[in-house]
Parts: structure tokens; C-alpha cells; sequence
């Protein structure tokens, strides 16, 4: 089972077990390797699908759910699976872990002081 051990910074507070993985998680994570390879925003995904850019921006933070005809016009107006979107492996741990620790910062700002 893949997994990312703590280095003993505050970056990774935990082992990330791939199969632990939300399908929004999952998706986020897609979604940004498919941003990074494509050199896009969340502006310009947006734009392709004639969704908002704070719509997408939550979706690429694993905060919201898809539909499935989102998730449809994802496939064809990129060109890319619905599996590529879901998939996550080993070399994807480093996009989890800031996925996770971008969501656990927040958490922490937003709680009450």
C-alpha cells in the first residue's frame, strides 16, 4: 500500500494511505496534475467548462462535490478520462500532502480564538 511517511515536519502530520482517499480528494488531485501539465488556472479551466473560477477553485481544493455532467464535460472538453481525473499514485503524494495540509491550515484559522 502506498504511503508517505512523516518526515518529522509540520508539512506532514500523518501517513497518507492512497486507498483512505475521498473522490474529492482524488479529483483535486487530478485536477491539479492536469493544471500543472497544461500550465492553466482555475480561471482558464473555468472558462473551458462555463463554470466560475471560485466554483473550480473549490473543486481543485477537494471542497465541493461534481456533478456527473460536470465530470462528462471535464473528460471531453480535455481530452482525458474520467479515470485520470481519479487517479492518484505514488508520484502524486506530494500534491495529497499539500492538498491536506492547505485544508488543515485552514481548519486551524478557523477556529475560534
Amino acid at each position: 500500500m502506498p504511503r508517505l511517511k512523516d518526515d518529522g515536519s509540520d508539512q506532514v502530520s500523518s501517513v497518507i494511505d492512497l486507498t483512505s482517499l475521498s473522490f474529492q480528494e482524488r479529483l483535486a488531485v487530478g485536477l491539479d496534475r492536469l493544471k500543472s501539465r497544461r500550465g492553466l488556472t482555475n480561471r482558464e479551466l473555468g472558462d473551458q467548462l462555463g463554470v466560475s473560477e471560485a466554483y473550480m477553485s473549490h473543486i481543485t481544493r477537494g471542497m465541493r462535490d461534481v456533478k456527473l455532467s460536470t465530470l462528462d464535460k471535464m473528460q471531453r472538453e480535455w481530452n482525458v478520462t474520467i479515470e485520470e481525473l481519479f487517479s492518484v499514485t505514488e508520484s502524486d503524494l506530494a500534491r495529497v500532502a499539500a492538498l491536506r495540509a492547505r485544508r488543515k491550515k485552514k481548519n486551524t484559522t478557523d477556529e475560534p480564538k
